[in-house]
């Protein structure tokens, strides 16, 4: 009654569009296997009776089908094998899009940060030079300051000549 519950001692269930638990499954699963082998037995014994025993005309429609089944995988490897190499082409294309929409991103983020190191270079140079030509202008400033205080000195002087 315990293992009736336990999750451990459950029977594992398989959907195929019922509901049907996974030993059905696998047995259907046997069932086609079997018939397959069957099938294909029965197939090499009818090719053996007519290789061995068969008219001309048996013969030549046995192998005219051999024939054709050969064509008919070769067609399909081929097929297969198209199909492959266009996936595989396609892979190839689309890395090679991330690849370079990579690049053009890295690109991208080279330009933005060369820009901006431009914008801060000529920024830097602005300053400096705002900075020189106001220290400039202060020395010119002090300078007519002192040559004003001079002459009026000089104006204002009067020698003791007493």
């Amino acid at each position: 009654q315990d293992s009736k519950n336990n999750i451990m001692f459950r029977k594992t269930r398989a959907y195929n569009g019922r509901n049907d638990s996974s030993i059905d499954s696998d047995f259907s699963q046997e069932q086609a296997r079997y018939d397959q082998q069957r099938q294909r037995r029965q197939e090499t014994e009818e090719q053996r009776r007519v290789m061995l025993f068969g008219s001309s005309e048996e013969k030549a429609a046995h192998q005219s089908k051999v024939k054709q089944d050969a064509n008919l995988q070769l067609m399909m490897r081929e097929q297969q094998e198209k199909e492959r190499r266009e996936r595989q082409r396609r892979e190839d294309q689309r890395v090679e899009e991330h690849r370079q929409m990579m690049d053009d991103m890295h690109n991208q983020r080279e330009r933005e940060r060369r820009e901006k190191m431009r914008q801060m270079q000529e920024e830097n140079r602005m300053a400096i030079m705002a900075k020189n030509s106001e220290s400039l202008y202060r020395k010119v400033n002090q300078d007519r300051q002192d040559k004003d205080s001079i002459n009026s000195n000089i104006s204002n002087y009067q020698p003791n000549v007493f």
